[in-house]
């Protein structure tokens, strides 16, 4: 199996590479800017021979026995590492005297185009020489300079550039895994912790440095991940300990009705109501796996896909419209006055679930010739549904149930059910941004107040 680079690896070798690239590049600009500079001070230096040499010739004109000392004095005043040699020719070109490393060489004299034009000339040593010409009318002069102390010169800068490369290549490694190490850090801690997280250790935290960087905001992340996960499992426990509750006791009734049915022989009609008990016994229990269902679909948020624009106005009037044959037949008043002009984003059949359970509550604890209402507002940047009844009302005890799963209240008698209605509802609204308060008295009936956040947009329209 191939083995891979570890981060810390890679981070150290990127770094000494990216080092060592920007280090070698400054060092071929720095060895360019100095061979050129030692370049200028060789031109300097032998041109500067050749200027005093044809100022002293000008000023000595037709006197070759000067001319001659002066190139003496030059050559015995110079460093003995230029090796300069000085030859000087009468006007006519013929040569009156060769001095230091000119004496005894065969050197043309170059054209008058390439007069005081540096050039290099190849004198059999193992460093070429720099040339130079100049003509005035008493005569002409060429200044040669041997060029090893400038070659030597800029050896020895590239020596050093060349010899720090590997030390700085070796510190450049030791503080990358330095740097490396101290900034993986965090994801060690990380990865040990991840280790021990469980489906029965979900409390744990990805440790946090303050520091604000990616890795400080990943940690933040990671630990809100975990607390959805936390969440989601709490959600499936919640959901497994209702089901076995509201589950064990029809499943028990369904049992004993089969057992008490198979003890003895009997007859036909006596099995038809067997199985028309067991009937209403499933019907029962399918119910409330179905509300289950929903209740666990509402706390896990809105599908995408579902999610419309919902005008509440017409959503209320519908809801009305569907409970209107049931409140006649109870004998209660039901008005609905929806003026909100208000649209919310959600899912339609959610909102529809959610407004249907807060009013089939209200018209099954409402009494003969009581009344039940819906009203809709927008209030700044939200809608809020009123569900107000003149029913029984609600004691203290019951409002702090009243959302609680297969919870019902002191007054559950009054109707049938299996406590998740106002749960169902409760969720449903928190997964549409909203939330649902209640108000309620003993005797003078509950108003139920949900909140939604309103379209955006809704400001403007």
């Amino acid at each position: 199996m191939r083995r891979t680079l570890s981060i810390g690896a890679k981070w150290t070798l990127r770094h000494a590479a990216v080092v060592l690239i920007a280090v070698t590049l400054f060092s071929v600009y720095v060895y360019e800017r100095v061979q050129r500079g030692i370049d200028k001070d060789a031109r300097v230096l032998i041109k500067l021979q050749l200027a005093q040499a044809l100022e002293f010739v000008h000023a000595h004109p037709d006197d070759p026995s000067d001319w001659l000392a002066f190139a003496y004095r030059q050559v015995a005043s110079a460093d003995p590492d230029l090796r300069l040699g000085i030859q000087v020719f009468q006007p006519d070109g013929r040569l009156v005297a060769a001095v230091g490393s000119a004496n005894g060489v065969s050197l043309d004299f170059p054209p008058d185009d390439q007069l005081r034009e540096l050039r290099l000339v190849d004198l059999g040593r193992n460093y070429q020489f720099l040339a130079v010409a100049g003509r005035a009318e008493q005569g002409a002069v060429q200044v040669l300079v041997y060029s090893r102390i400038f070659a030597r010169g800029a050896a020895r800068v590239r020596g050093a550039i060349i010899g720090a490369i590997p030390v700085l290549a070796l510190m450049t490694a030791i503080l990358g895994y330095a740097l490396a190490r101290g900034s993986l850090r965090p994801i060690a801690a990380m990865t040990r912790t991840a280790q021990r997280i469980s489906a029965n250790q979900l409390q744990e935290e990805i440790p946090r440095t303050g520091s604000g960087d990616e890795l400080d905001e990943l940690a933040r992340t990671l630990n809100d991940m975990l607390a959805r996960v936390r969440e989601g499992v709490e959600r499936v426990k919640r959901f497994s300990v209702d089901a076995a509750h509201q589950l064990r006791t029809p499943l028990t009734a369904i049992q004993s009705e089969i057992e008490v049915t198979l003890a003895k022989t009997r007859s036909a009609e006596e099995y038809r109501g067997a199985l028309e008990d067991m009937l209403i016994q499933v019907g029962t229990l399918s119910e409330t796996v179905n509300g289950m269902l929903r209740l666990a679909q509402s706390e896990g948020g809105i599908d995408s896909r579902h999610q419309r624009l919902v005008p509440v106005d017409a959503l209320l009037e519908d809801v009305g419209e569907f409970f209107a044959a049931l409140a006649e037949e109870r004998g209660l008043e039901l008005a609905v006055d929806a003026k909100s002009g208000s649209t919310v984003v959600g899912d339609p059949v959610w909102l529809h679930q959610l407004f249907a359970n807060l009013l089939h509550n209200a018209l099954k604890y409402t009494p003969e010739h009581g009344s039940v209402g819906i009203q809709a507002r927008a209030v700044a940047d939200e809608v809020q549904v009123h569900v107000c009844d003149s029913g029984i009302g609600m004691t203290e005890a019951d409002r702090s149930i009243a959302f609680a799963r297969f919870r019902r209240g002191s007054a559950s008698s009054a109707g049938e059910g299996m406590g998740l209605g106002l749960a169902l509802a409760r969720e449903i609204a928190r997964a549409h941004g909203g939330s649902i308060e209640i108000e309620s008295h003993p005797g003078r009936g509950s108003v139920f107040t949900v909140r939604l956040p309103a379209a955006p947009g809704e400001d403007e329209a």
